[in-house]
């Protein structure tokens, strides 16, 4: 669990609180900082509130293409394990059998990470994984298509099963490139939109996070350090999130 908790969707909740006491002072609130007006702010949480979504518009695409991924990956053992048997009972040669078991045992022993992220929270919790796991479902591939190479040089495999056949076999190469595609593809769209919602809400100056300390700065100029409307807004709290 990171340490920061709360995560962007308390800074949104806190800002919405604070819009409605704002809106709540009615004229008295009257800044000169047209970006710090209560037009501006509600443009703001509108703004914030669409990016937000979009990260997890983007997560539940690449959610969809991890678990199709995994779906696609799901048998690649036990088939490989039946192509070996296959091949090892039409008679080749030793040295070939035993340059597909070797591809095989990588097989066996590659285990792809899968990535965990939650996009309510400033930390990118998958960021430690993505290459791992990127390189662990290519290196299957990798030791899949080893494999493929092997047999197509040798007449002596030829199955009559299909999805042991060397078509079969290609395809099934491809649909797992193209799985595997999606979800690196699926990874840059979160990314892409994860840079769209942290422009929104914590730019220098005009992002949300900026806009809720200004705003409580005025209030503090405006109505005095023992008002009630200072009292209100003094306690909401706004933070950034954490490097690293």
């Amino acid at each position: 669990m990171p340490v920061y908790e709360t995560g962007h969707a308390r800074n949104v909740a806190q800002f919405q609180q604070l819009i409605s006491f704002v809106d709540s002072w009615g004229a008295p609130y009257a800044p000169s900082n047209t970006a710090i007006a209560l037009t501006a702010l509600n443009t703001k949480l509108t703004d914030t509130t669409t990016a937000m979504d979009e990260v997890g518009f983007s997560l539940a695409i690449s959610k969809t293409a991890i678990n199709e991924r995994e779906n696609a990956f799901a048998g690649l053992r036990k088939l490989t394990t039946r192509i070996i048997n296959y091949y090892e009972s039409t008679g080749a040669d030793q040295n070939k059998i035993k340059d597909v078991r070797t591809l095989k045992r990588k097989i066996d022993g590659k285990r792809a990470k899968q990535l965990v992220d939650d996009p309510n929270t400033p930390e990118d919790e998958s960021q430690n994984g993505i290459s791992a796991a990127q390189m662990s479902y290519t290196q299957l591939i990798e030791h899949l298509t080893g494999m493929i190479n092997i047999l197509s040089n040798d007449l002596l495999y030829a199955p009559t099963e299909a999805d042991l056949k060397l078509t079969a076999l290609n395809t099934l190469v491809t649909n797992l490139k193209t799985a595997n595609n999606l979800v690196i593809d699926a990874f840059t769209g979160i990314s892409n939109k994860r840079g769209d919602r942290n422009e929104v809400m914590y730019k220098d100056e005009s992002g949300l996070i900026a806009l809720a300390l200004t705003v409580k700065k005025y209030v503090k100029a405006a109505f005095g350090t023992d008002s009630l409307q200072f009292s209100q807004v003094n306690g909401l709290e706004f933070r950034r999130p954490t490097k690293g």
